[in-house]
């Protein structure tokens, strides 16, 4: 699922979607080191409904290929769950920098290939750096649940989501830039209460 398939899912929603998504969200760049595992079966059991949703036959298959794909991740990666967030921490790293790639342009096996090689660089930096992979992890989750509820409360301004959209569009580092400063505050955050706690995710 692209960035325009969610953006057009969230387009879809009734805007009391934004509640749940920011509350989730929020909970999730303050707590999310406390729930770590939760959230990487979760996590996995969203890219297999993505990957269900994106190659269901039919449309109108598409509900149900996506919840059996997540399903199927979801309990996948319930008992490896240890190795299961190195994995997900190589496909958001390879994601991201596959991203901001394709937003300067660069298309085809040379973007295949850049992403390929940033997901084994991000996977093995993972698996050495569990704890702090789970706070990063978590903060990105919360962080894009945030910005996904508060896109939903800009869309019911045409004139706001427009201008929103625009800048998105012009500048390929905005998107980027909008995650990357809320998982930044998250993680430092999560790292001092597990430092004052003296907590081991």
């Amino acid at each position: 699922m692209s960035l325009q398939d969610w953006l057009t899912f969230l387009r879809h929603c009734d805007r009391g979607t934004a509640v749940p998504l920011i509350v989730v969200g929020a909970a999730l760049m303050l707590f999310g080191w406390r729930m770590w595992k939760l959230c990487v079966v979760a996590s996995f059991a969203l890219v297999g409904a993505a990957i269900g949703w994106k190659f269901a036959p039919a449309p109108e298959n598409q509900w149900m290929f996506a919840l059996g794909g997540g399903v199927v991740l979801g309990l996948a990666s319930y008992w490896p769950v240890n190795l299961a967030v190195a994995l997900l921490g190589g496909l958001i790293g390879g994601a991201v920098v596959a991203h901001s790639f394709e937003g300067m342009g660069l298309r085809g096996p040379t973007l295949w290939c850049i992403g390929g090689a940033a997901f084994l660089a991000c996977t093995a930096m993972a698996y050495l750096n569990r704890q702090r992979v789970v706070i990063v992890v978590t903060a990105f989750l919360g962080a894009a649940l945030l910005m996904s509820g508060l896109i939903t409360l800009s869309m019911a301004s045409p004139t706001l989501f427009g201008a929103l959209r625009s800048v998105g569009s012009a500048y390929a580092i905005v998107v980027p830039f909008l995650l990357l400063v809320p998982t930044v505050m998250s993680s430092f955050y999560q790292m001092s209460e597990i430092r004052r706690l003296g907590a081991e995710p």
